[in-house]
C-alpha cells in the first residue's frame, strides 16, 4: 500500500514497461502502451491494478524526466500528495509525448524504500566492499559543516586538491557542482570535470565538422543511414523517445538503415542489413568504403569537396604543410586560370594535381587523401575487420547512389543541396584506442559525398540559434564563427553555447599542464580522463593528487576499469563526500554521505540549457524551454546540488559569488535576478531565469502551469551554410601537425610518457592494445551495450526495471555466439568465469545466441555484478566487463581524446 492507501502493484507498470522496452527494441515507436486521458493526454499504459485509482481525481503536474540524460517532457499523476502515474507530455516535443520503461519507472526511483534520505556520517575508519562504514544519522547542520570544513582546509593546500566526479545523468547539477566548487573554494575546474567514458572523440569531431557537439542524421529528410556503434533511434541516445518516433516513421516510408555492430542490439534487429564486425575495428571498414566511393565508383560530390572542404589546399611534397600567404597566413589554392590565390580568392579551386608553387612542388590535400586510401581495399579491411569484401562494395555503392550528388531542395523558400544519407555513430567506437580516429573515419564518409550540413545529412542538433522569441535576443543567439586562415567554421559549446574554437586553441593554447586532468596536452580533447592514469601515481605526470573527493549522482569505482584499482585510488583520499538518491559500491568509501532529492522533488532552472546536449533537432522541431519543477514536496527535506551548492555558500557568506556565478551561466539579466546578498532560493532562480531568456515573455509561474514554451525554428538554424553562408570542414587536417609540434615540445620539458602519433592529417585504423593475442586460449573480445530500459549504471537499483529485466534471459547473461559455444562445450545457463591476460576475472551465467560476433562476448551495460548492500534489487546480478580492463595504464589511453582502451581478450572456462 502506498503512504495515502492507495493500492498500488508492479504488475501493470511491467506490462506497461515491457512493452515499451520491445516497441524501442523493434524501432516501432519508444513508448509505452497508450491509453486515452483527460483532455486527450496520452498515457502511458504504467497504472496499477484495475481501478486503484481514479484517472480523473488529482492533477497532472508537468515537469522534466531523469531516469536518463534525455530529460523528456512528462506528466505526473498526483493525488493527495502521493505520485501514481507518470506519462509523456504530448504538449512538448520533447519526448514527443512519449514515456519509456525506464522513465516510466521513476515512480519507483521516488519511492524505493532502500532510497537514503538523512545525511550520514562514517564512524567505521577501515574501507572496503562489504565492510561496514557504520553510516550514523547526522543533522544537516552537521553535514553542512563537515563539508565546508574539508574543503576548505582541501583548497588551503592547493586548487587541485579538490577534485570531483558525476556522471552526465545529472548534466545541469555536474555542471553547477564544479563551478561552485571553483567559486567558492578556488578548485580548479578542469579537475572538478571528471566524468565516466563519456562521447570521448564523437563530441569532438562532431563539432569540427557541425559546429555542435551532437550531430545526428537529418531524419526527416534522410533515405539511407549506416549506424556505427549506436542504437540510436531504436533503443538509446540523445533524444532517444524524439528520434525514436521520428525514426520509425521515416523507416516506415523507406528509409534504409545498416547497422555495423559486432552485437545485433536493438538497431542491427530493426535494420534492413546488420554488419557483425570485430570491436574496435571500424575505421578500417569505413575507411574502405571510402575507398569504393574514391577509387571504384568514383561517387563523390567534387564541387562540395572543392567549395566546403580544404580539398584543394596546396600541400608542400616536401613538409607535409599547407602553403600560405606570407601575409594574411591563409591556406593557397590553385585556381583554374593557373595562378596560386589564398582560398577566398579562387573561383574554381582545383581539387586534384600536382602543381609548383612559390618554388616549391605541391599536391591537393584531396589528392593526397586519395593516395592515403589506396591501401583500404575492401580485401584489407575484410582481414581486419572479418566483414566480407562483397559487402563493403555493396554498403559503397548504395550510400553513393542514395546521396543523390548534385540535387538541390526547397525548403521555406530556401534552395538547399540535398544529401539524403549519412554515416552516424556513438559510444561504441569511443571504447578503443585511437577513438578519435574511428570516429574520424565514419564521420568523413559524409564530407565525400557532400552530406555534411546538408539536407538529409549529418547535422548538428542545433549549431546555431537566431533566438527564442521575436525580438532581439543577443542573450540567446548564437552560430559558428569563421577560422579564417583556413575558412573553416569554428563550434558553440556542447551546452552553453558559448564560441568556442579547437584552431584558436591548437595555435594559442597553454600547454603546460595545470591538474591532472593533461588537458593542456590534449587541444583537441575536453574530458577529464586522464585524472584516472594521474590521481594513482601522481609523481608520473608531476601532478599534485586530489585530496578530497566529491562524488555525485555517480559510482566513479565501476565507470572506468578495472575496479580493484580505481577501488585503492578511493582508498588513498583523505576525505570523500558523496552526493546520491542511493548508496552503490563507491558508497563503502565515502567519509560523508548526504542525499538529494529526487528528480520529482525538485527544480532544475532551465533543464536542457542553451545549446542543447540532449535534444535532437530539425526544422520542423521547434525551440523547447520545458518546466522542470516538483511535483511532490521532497522527503525529509532532501535538497538538489543547487540547494546543497547554495547553502555551502550562504554559510561561507559568499551568496553574491554563488548567485552570480549561476547568473553567468544561465544569461540572468540584472534587472531579474534575485538578490544576490542573499540565500538562493531556488525557484526565485527559476523565474529569473525564465524571464531572461524569454524576454519576459512567460515566467516560471506559467511555465509550471503550461508545461513548455516552444518558438519555431528557421532553415538557417539546422543547415548553417543555407543562403550561401561561408564556412568550410577540413579533409586534410593540417593543424594536427602543429598540436603535435608543440604538445611534443611540453611532453619533452615534463619528461614525460605521451604519445603524439596519432596527430596526422588523415585518419586511419590502428590496432587496440590487445589486438594480437599473447595466448591463444584468450581469444573472445567481451563487449557491452545498452538497451531501452537501462541507462548504464543510473536505475541499477530500481525494482521495476530490475523485473522487466528478469523477464529477458539475456539481460543479467553473457551472450555468446551459438555456435562457437558448442566448440568450447558450453550451452544455455552454464555458469562461466571470463579471465584476461591481466589475471582479473568475473563471474556469469552464458546464453547463446548467433545475434553476436564468433570473436565476442556481449553484456548489457558493463557495470553490473553490485557488491552493494544498499542496492537488494541488484545485488550479484549481471557481469561487470568493465572489471576486465586495465585502467591505469596510459598506453591504453587514446592521446588525443582521452578515450580508455577497452579491447580486451579473455578465455572463457564453465565453472559448473
Amino acid at each position: 500500500m502506498s503512504e495515502n492507501g492507495l493500492k498500488v502493484s508492479r504488475r501493470g507498470f511491467v506490462a506497461g514497461a515491457g512493452a515499451a522496452a520491445a516497441a524501442a527494441g523493434l524501432g516501432l515507436a519508444g513508448c509505452a502502451t497508450q491509453t486515452g486521458g483527460e483532455g486527450g493526454q496520452s498515457l502511458a499504459n504504467t497504472s496499477p491494478e484495475k481501478m486503484a485509482y481514479d484517472p480523473n481525481e488529482g492533477e497532472w503536474i508537468p515537469t522534466c524526466c531523469n531516469m536518463c540524460f534525455c530529460n523528456c517532457s512528462i506528466k505526473a499523476h498526483v493525488i493527495d500528495g502521493v505520485v501514481v502515474e507518470l506519462t509523456g507530455n504530448p504538449d512538448s516535443p520533447i519526448g514527443n509525448g512519449h514515456i519509456c520503461g525506464k522513465g516510466a519507472s521513476g515512480i519507483m526511483q521516488l519511492y524505493d524504500p532502500n532510497r537514503v534520505t538523512k545525511p550520514m556520517k562514517r564512524t567505521n575508519p577501515e574501507k572496503g566492499i562489504g565492510i561496514d562504514p557504520g553510516w550514523e544519522e547526522i543533522s544537516w547542520d552537521e553535514a553542512f559543516a563537515i563539508m565546508d570544513e574539508k574543503l576548505s582546509a582541501a583548497a588551503a593546500e592547493y586548487p587541485g586538491a579538490i577534485g570531483s566526479a558525476s556522471m552526465v545523468a545529472s548534466q545541469a547539477g555536474s555542471l553547477v557542482k564544479g563551478m561552485a566548487l571553483g567559486a567558492l573554494y578556488g578548485a580548479y575546474e578542469p579537475a572538478n570535470a571528471i566524468a565516466d567514458l563519456c562521447g570521448t572523440g564523437v563530441h569532438q569531431v562532431s563539432y569540427i565538422y557541425t559546429g555542435a557537439g551532437n550531430a545526428m542524421p537529418d531524419y526527416k529528410y534522410c533515405n539511407y543511414i549506416l549506424q556505427f556503434g549506436t542504437n540510436a533511434g531504436t533503443a538509446t541516445r540523445h533524444g532517444f523517445n524524439m528520434t525514436a518516433s521520428l525514426f520509425s516513421q521515416r523507416r516506415a516510408e523507406g528509409l534504409r538503415l545498416v547497422n555495423f555492430d559486432p552485437h545485433m542490439s536493438s538497431s542491427g534487429e530493426a535494420a534492413d542489413m546488420w554488419v557483425p564486425i570485430v570491436p574496435s575495428t571500424d575505421a578500417a571498414a569505413a575507411l574502405s568504403i571510402a575507398y569504393v566511393l574514391v577509387h571504384e565508383l568514383d561517387l563523390i560530390d567534387r564541387d562540395y569537396l572543392a567549395k566546403r572542404t580544404n580539398g584543394p589546399a596546396l600541400v608542400s611534397n616536401a613538409t607535409g604543410r599547407i602553403l600560405r600567404d606570407p601575409s594574411s597566413n591563409k591556406a593557397l589554392y590553385m585556381d583554374a586560370d593557373n595562378q596560386v590565390k589564398p582560398y577566398d580568392q579562387c573561383e574554381n579551386p582545383q581539387l586534384e594535381g600536382s602543381f609548383e608553387a612559390n618554388g616549391e612542388v605541391c599536391t591537393t590535400g584531396f589528392s593526397l587523401y586519395k593516395e592515403h586510401l589506396k591501401k583500404y581495399t575492401p580485401e584489407y579491411q575484410e582481414e581486419i575487420t572479418t566483414v566480407p569484401a562483397a559487402t563493403i562494395r555493396q554498403v559503397a555503392k548504395e550510400f553513393g547512389e542514395a546521396a543523390c550528388i548534385g540535387e538541390t531542395i526547397e525548403i521555406d523558400g530556401v534552395t538547399l543541396p540535398y544529401r539524403p544519407v549519412c554515416a552516424d555513430l556513438f559510444s561504441g567506437l569511443t571504447r578503443h584506442k585511437h577513438a578519435f580516429h574511428a570516429c574520424w573515419s565514419v564521420i568523413s564518409l559524409n564530407v565525400l559525398v557532400g552530406a555534411t550540413n546538408s539536407v538529409g545529412g549529418l547535422i548538428g542538433f542545433d549549431p546555431a540559434c537566431n533566438g527564442w522569441t521575436d525580438a532581439e535576443q543577443p542573450y540567446v543567439q548564437w552560430r559558428p564563427s569563421i577560422w579564417e586562415e583556413d575558412g573553416f567554421i569554428n563550434d558553440v559549446s556542447l551546452m552553453l553555447a558559448y564560441p568556442h574554437s579547437y584552431y584558436e586553441k591548437v595555435r594559442n593554447g597553454d600547454y603546460a599542464p595545470k591538474d591532472m586532468s593533461m588537458l593542456a596536452l590534449q587541444p583537441i580533447g575536453e574530458d577529464a580522463h586522464f585524472y584516472n592514469i594521474a590521481q594513482a601515481d601522481p609523481d608520473m605526470y608531476h601532478t599534485q593528487p586530489v585530496k578530497v573527493m566529491f562524488a555525485y549522482g555517480c559510482n566513479p569505482i565501476k565507470w572506468w576499469g578495472n575496479h580493484d584499482e580505481q577501488i585503492e585510488v578511493f582508498k588513498k583520499f583523505d576525505y570523500v563526500i558523496g552526493v546520491d538518491l542511493f548508496m552503490n559500491d563507491s558508497s563503502y568509501f565515502y567519509d560523508l554521505f548526504l542525499p538529494e532529492a529526487s528528480y520529482l522533488e525538485r527544480i532544475d532552472p532551465m533543464p536542457h540549457f542553451f545549446l542543447n546536449h540532449r535534444v535532437i533537432g530539425g526544422v520542423d522541431i521547434p525551440w523547447a524551454y520545458p518546466v522542470w519543477q516538483k511535483v511532490v514536496e521532497p522527503k525529509d527535506g532532501v535538497m538538489s546540488i543547487f540547494e546543497i551548492m547554495g547553502e555551502l555558500a550562504d554559510r561561507k557568506g559568499m551568496n553574491e559569488a554563488y548567485i552570480g556565478l549561476l547568473n553567468g551561466v544561465y544569461r540572468v539579466k540584472p534587472e531579474y535576478s534575485i538578490p544576490m546578498d542573499q540565500k538562493f532560493n531556488m525557484e526565485g532562480f527559476a523565474d529569473s531565469v525564465t524571464r531572461s531568456v524569454l524576454d519576459d515573455k512567460v515566467d516560471y509561474a506559467w511555465l509550471k502551469e503550461n508545461g513548455v514554451y516552444t518558438h519555431p525554428r528557421d532553415v538557417d538554424e539546422m543547415y548553417i551554410w543555407a543562403n550561401d553562408a561561408p564556412g568550410k570542414v577540413p579533409l586534410y587536417w593540417d593543424f594536427m601537425f602543429e598540436a603535435k609540434e608543440k604538445i611534443e615540445a611540453a611532453v619533452a620539458d615534463l619528461g614525460i610518457y605521451w604519445e603524439t602519433d596519432d596527430y596526422q592529417p588523415f585518419p586511419d585504423w590502428k590496432p587496440a592494445v590487445e589486438w594480437e593475442a599473447s595466448d591463444p586460449a584468450f581469444d573472445l573480445f567481451p563487449v557491452y551495450y545498452t538497451d531501452a530500459i537501462n541507462t548504464d549504471s543510473w536505475a541499477l537499483e530500481n525494482p521495476y526495471i530490475d523485473e522487466i529485466n528478469m523477464t529477458n534471459p539475456y539481460a543479467y547473461a553473457i551472450e555468446m555466439n551459438a555456435t562457437v559455444a558448442k566448440e568450447k562445450g558450453l550451452a544455455d545457463g552454464d555458469a562461466v568465469r571470463l579471465t584476461s591476460q591481466h589475471d582479473s576475472w568475473v563471474e556469469g551465467i552464458v546464453m547463446t545466441s548467433e545475434k553476436i560476433h564468433p570473436a565476442c562476448l556481449a553484456v548489457i551495460a558493463g557495470t553490473w555484478g553490485s557488491a552493494s548492500e544498499f542496492q537488494p534489487a541488484i545485488k550479484g546480478k549481471g557481469t561487470a566487463i568493465s572489471h576486465l580492463v586495465p585502467g591505469q595504464d596510459p598506453k591504453r589511453l587514446d592521446h588525443i581524446c582521452s578515450a580508455l582502451d577497452q579491447t580486451v581478450r579473455v578465455k572463457i572456462e564453465k565453472i559448473s
